[in-house]
């Protein structure tokens, strides 16, 4: 269902605090990634429409002009605008925009006129976003964010800066802060994510392995190595599915490099609501998302039953009395067999039904917080591509590899044949 302001709604978010988080990942590429033009726009062939791949660089950067305004009238029509504020942000933009395509001297100068304008343009989104509602200022702080974050054509050293714990940390901290305004499982999925990219990078950049805790989980792996009656025992009783922690070789830079590109759409997306997180999950995450959430019962209900042990200790003294105290009085076996029986089912009933009362309303409680946490770690399992996320599909992943190492091959050679 649309929003009055045009904007799609999705289940959880605020419809502008996802335009707000586009607008910023938008701006940062009109400012830092597409290009600005050096000529008069070329004329489209007229025998065919184009798409948006085949647009001029300054169709591209009026897109992105075009969106600043869209996005600024639907917050106003929500908020008002102060009548003493004035909203055309990007008139000046504009004008220097066409400037680009004056013929002459001059045209580096309109050019950079044209990016610091595009610089104003994000200095005053900012100030007035944040003045609007901090969570708007917020958002679009994080989209510009993720924008530079995922820029192509980062050197091994650029990603290394990239994913540099100070900058990590303020993405978590904006994450967090925005997680009951953003989809439903974006927030925290994306986070998770982003540490695990955080993690393969500083891993590769300094030569070191990584743990296995510090990677998404792999379901292929796990599959094959878990017979059924080890992979049920591991889920009811958590010790027994301790795995002694393995340290694998991070992926390579330049791989990571050309991924990043991929991965910080896929982050953009969920998080502005373009892609729900959980349509990527398939049955087998939720059956992994329910094994999970079975393993966190079986943790309360062991907890639970340490509590109650003074309490068991004595019923069970009752009933060895019971028993005992049968066998020695005289009669019929029958009888004191059927007597001793009905006193330990007394005893047993009496025994659940102190656990249930324990364990019960705590489960109740904790039911959605637990599920939806396991949601959040499905989900960021799902939106993590490779090299750092492990696909389920053993044939895209191969396709996957094989397109990065023509990459990487081409990098190091740019003689070789380029990827179309």
């Amino acid at each position: 269902m649309a929003s009055p302001s045009g904007t799609e709604e999705v289940a959880g978010a605020d419809p502008l605090i996802c335009a707000a988080l586009a607008l910023g990942w938008r701006v940062e590429e009109l400012f830092s990634q597409f290009p600005i033009p050096e000529q008069s726009p070329r004329a489209y062939d007229s025998g065919r429409l184009p798409g948006l791949s085949k647009l001029t660089s300054y169709d591209w950067q009026r897109l992105g002009l075009d969106q600043v305004d869209f996005v600024m009238c639907q917050i106003t029509a929500k908020l008002g605008a102060p009548a003493a504020v004035p909203l055309d942000m990007t008139n000046d933009a504009r004008k220097k925009l066409d400037a680009t395509a004056e013929v002459g001297a001059g045209h580096v100068e309109r050019r950079d006129a044209y990016k610091a304008a595009v610089g104003q343009v994000h200095v005053d989104l900012l100030v007035t976003l944040t003045a609007a509602d901090a969570d708007y200022g917020k958002a679009y702080g994080l989209g510009r964010a993720l924008a530079d974050t995922a820029r192509p054509h980062q050197s091994t050293s650029d990603l290394a800066t990239t994913f540099e714990r100070h900058r990590v940390n303020q993405l978590y901290v904006w994450l967090d802060e925005l997680a009951s305004v953003l989809p439903d499982h974006s927030g925290r999925s994306v986070g998770r994510s982003i540490g695990w990219w955080s993690e393969a990078v500083a891993a590769s950049a300094s030569g070191t392995t990584l743990s296995a805790a510090s990677a998404p989980t792999n379901p292929l792996v796990k599959t094959v190595e878990q017979v059924w009656w080890k992979h049920a025992a591991s889920v009811l009783v958590p010790c027994r599915s301790r795995i002694q922690e393995k340290s694998v070789k991070p992926p390579d830079m330049p791989s990571l490099a050309l991924a990043v590109v991929r991965q910080g759409a896929l982050w953009r997306q969920v998080l502005a609501g373009e892609k729900l997180g959980v349509d990527l999950l398939t049955p087998g995450d939720y059956v992994r998302a329910g094994e999970r959430l079975a393993k966190h019962y079986a943790n309360l209900a062991r907890q639970a039953g340490r509590s109650l042990i003074p309490l068991l200790a004595f019923l069970g003294i009752i009933l060895a009395a019971v028993i005992l105290t049968l066998a020695l009085i005289p009669g019929s076996a029958v009888a004191r067999t059927a007597t001793a029986a009905a006193a330990g089912a007394g005893v047993f009933s009496g025994v659940w039904k102190v656990v249930r009362t324990r364990v019960a309303p705590i489960a109740a409680r904790l039911e959605a917080p637990l599920w939806g946490g396991e949601l959040n770690t499905a989900v960021a399992e799902a939106i993590t591509i490779p090299p750092v996320g492990i696909p389920q599909d053993p044939e895209w992943e191969t396709a996957f590899e094989q397109v990065i190492s023509a990459a990487v091959a081409a990098a190091e050679n740019p003689s070789s044949e380029t990827l179309t």
